[in-house]
């Protein structure tokens, strides 16, 4: 072999070990194209909130909830008569949740169609509600707005998963583009009749503290893979979503945990099966993260106090 054949295989060699070690780093990034009808991965979303009787009507009849069960100071909403997706808590003593602390961005509730998206779209404009903005996503068209309480939620419809574009690093290609509200108008089908019995809880987004903290709980703890991430966000999903778990420091680092009694995110479900389960208390204990187990549920809080229950599927 000559000394230039030596060179050659020697950087190939290097390249190819580069690659490995890439492909290695990135591991949490994955390809597959996601299935619309995989099981759900967020459960009930669970808000404190100061005026009960507020909340409800807003959440029935600007959002299109029904009422699943109805206690003196807690109500569980619906959209399919059977399974929770919203609770909303009122508490003694609790107080507004403090500018400049963790928890809730929005939670955000999934369609299973643009014209579903648009019959809600022309809902909120009859009923004059205001809107936060509009966006089209390159997986998603969402539209933003806020409860009485001051809660963000997103309402959204996803494209086809094979449209879905990705980088060449596997990370799916996102972004925030203006919608054609006249255009998505034209897709309802009036009229309005509530949310559509297979409406989901997509996803949750978070303000976080740090990121590098709350990417390690939720990536080595709790398994969930990387799927876009730059110096402000975090995207985390399951089963190849887009993401069931968005993390954010748009509002600075370093935020404190509000107080116990605030109002606003009080804990959220999400759904893991028993395999997943079982590997999250393995790495969670070797973070030296704690966690309650109690029959098929683990409660957990992330680094930036989120509470989450866990629940076997």
């Amino acid at each position: 072999m000559t000394k230039k054949q030596i060179v050659i295989v020697t950087v190939a060699l290097a390249v190819l070990l580069i690659s490995i070690i890439v492909l290695t780093k990135n591991k949490s990034i994955t390809y597959e194209t996601y299935e619309k009808n995989s099981p759900p991965r967020i459960g009930a979303v669970h808000l404190t909130v100061s005026d009960l009787e507020r909340s409800v009507k807003f959440y029935e009849q600007m959002i299109g909830f029904d009422i699943l069960t109805k206690q003196s100071n807690k109500v569980t909403l619906t959209a399919d008569g059977t399974t929770p997706l919203l609770i909303l808590e009122e508490e003694a003593n609790s107080i507004e949740r403090p500018l400049g602390t963790t928890g809730l961005y929005h939670f955000a509730i999934l369609l299973p169609d643009r014209s579903s998206l648009a019959n809600a779209l022309l809902h909120l404009a009859d009923n004059e509600y205001p809107m936060q903005g509009a966006a089209n996503h390159q997986y998603s068209d969402a539209l933003y707005l806020a409860d009485p309480e001051g809660n963000g939620i997103e309402i959204y419809a996803d494209y086809p998963s094979n449209e879905w574009k990705r980088a060449t690093d596997g990370s799916y290609v996102s972004g925030t583009y203006p919608i054609d509200l006249n255009d998505l108008a034209q897709e309802a089908t009036p009229p309005w009749s509530g949310l559509p019995d297979n409406t989901r809880v997509g996803h949750m987004h978070l303000q976080v503290a740090e990121l590098e903290k709350v990417e390690q709980f939720y990536v080595d703890g709790l398994g969930f893979n990387i799927t876009s991430k730059d110096n402000g966000s975090l995207f985390l999903s399951k089963d190849n979503y887009h993401h069931h778990i968005a993390l954010n420091t748009w509002s600075g680092t370093g935020l404190p945990t509000p107080p116990d009694n605030a109002r606003g995110l009080k804990k959220f479900i999400v759904f893991f099966t028993q395999d997943e389960i079982d590997e999250a208390k393995v790495q969670l204990k070797r973070l030296n993260i704690p966690f309650d187990v109690s029959n098929d549920t683990m409660s957990v809080v992330d680094p930036s106090g989120n509470k989450i229950e866990i629940i076997i599927r």
